[in-house]
């Protein structure tokens, strides 16, 4: 079994990496509150930065959350399947199948783990106004959670 996701990790780190290099990145920044940040079971949200960034990549899409400790949580899924969610009150909804979480060391280095996972995003369509982005995942090392209201300014790339 651990063979089986080692492998499929391996692979799926393969996959972005060739995909990342044919497609350009779109990226935005939003700006808001962090209402809720949770980093393998533990809650982070006084450490939480006051924008999240939405990349999109090929078929990736990524949600991406910051601590002021220089930890970042990003909630990666490929972008196609998302569906309305009008009953839970939501635009889109997105699977997400892997974290990926970057921390910064002592010695001002990153290390990175890409997790696979089982989760979704949701969040609203692009427009005007307030809205929220709520992201969790459940992975080998525990649960991950992110949850975002935007202050209503339109993105920045």
């Amino acid at each position: 079994m651990l063979t089986r996701l080692l492998t499929a990790a391996l692979l799926l780190t393969l996959a972005c990496a060739l995909e990342a290099r044919a497609q350009p990145l779109a990226r935005n920044v939003l700006k808001g509150t962090c209402e809720r940040l949770v980093v393998a079971g533990r809650d982070v949200t006084p450490t939480c930065g006051d924008s999240v960034i939405n990349a999109v990549q090929g078929r990736r899409t990524t949600f991406d959350f910051s601590a002021s400790d220089g930890t970042t949580v990003s909630f990666s899924g490929t972008g196609m399947p998302q569906e309305p969610q009008p009953e839970v009150g939501v635009d889109a909804s997105q699977p997400v199948s892997a974290v990926v979480v970057s921390v910064k060391a002592a010695d001002g280095g990153i290390s990175r783990d890409t997790l696979m996972t089982v989760g979704t995003c949701r969040f609203p369509q692009a427009g005007p106004g307030r809205s929220t982005v709520a992201c969790a995942a459940d992975t080998q090392r525990g649960r991950f959670e992110g949850t975002f209201t935007t202050d209503g300014a339109p993105p920045r790339p």
